[in-house]
């Protein structure tokens, strides 16, 4: 984070960004573990978003699996209360298309800025844990699965989340990541 804070910026306002994984922050980073980890990982981030804020780099969190979703929300709420970031636009996370909270973890997303006056950057992925999330529900005997079984349904849920991105435009920075042809097309 530091060496690209040193690198001179481009005409654009931001520079190029990092991408932070929590679970790589907290060796114990679980539902279980929610009351060590949670304030301990608002912590680490919020660190790295004021040394990211000050050199005005982008920091985005990334997603994980399915049952971290609450534990990342609260952490990363936790993280933009801060004073030192009032006004700081860089702050984010990737959102998960696959999962089929997608469309309310946006509308959070949305509403935090809103909450704070500033904009947000949401990058929004198909998702990378669709096998673990599958045999995870399996083997939990869960009635059903926390992500779409369907790739089309996916992709689907990937379009739908990307206007819901753009039409919030006024609280949040849309990202959007894709291999697919057609999702960029669309």
């Amino acid at each position: 984070l530091e060496e690209i804070g040193k690198v001179p910026a481009a005409a654009e306002k931001m520079r190029d960004g990092l991408s932070v994984k929590l679970s790589a922050l907290h060796p114990r980073y679980s539902a279980a573990q929610e009351s060590d980890c949670v304030p301990a990982l608002t912590e680490k981030l919020r660190v790295l978003a004021v040394l990211a804020a000050r050199s005005n780099t982008p920091l985005t969190v990334d997603a994980e699996e399915v049952d971290r979703l609450a534990l990342s929300l609260a952490i990363i709420g936790n993280t933009m209360e801060d004073p030192a970031l009032s006004g700081w636009e860089g702050f984010g996370l990737a959102v998960q298309a696959y999962q089929k909270r997608c469309p309310a973890v946006v509308e959070w997303c949305a509403e935090q800025a809103q909450a704070r006056g500033r904009r947000m950057q949401v990058r929004l992925v198909k998702g990378a844990y669709w096998d673990a999330e599958i045999k995870r529900a399996q083997v939990m005997g869960l009635p059903d699965y926390p992500v779409f079984t369907r790739k089309e349904n996916t992709d689907l849920s990937y379009i739908a989340g990307a206007a819901r991105l753009l039409a919030h435009r006024d609280r949040l920075y849309p990202m959007l990541a894709t291999h697919n042809a057609h999702t960029v097309c669309a």
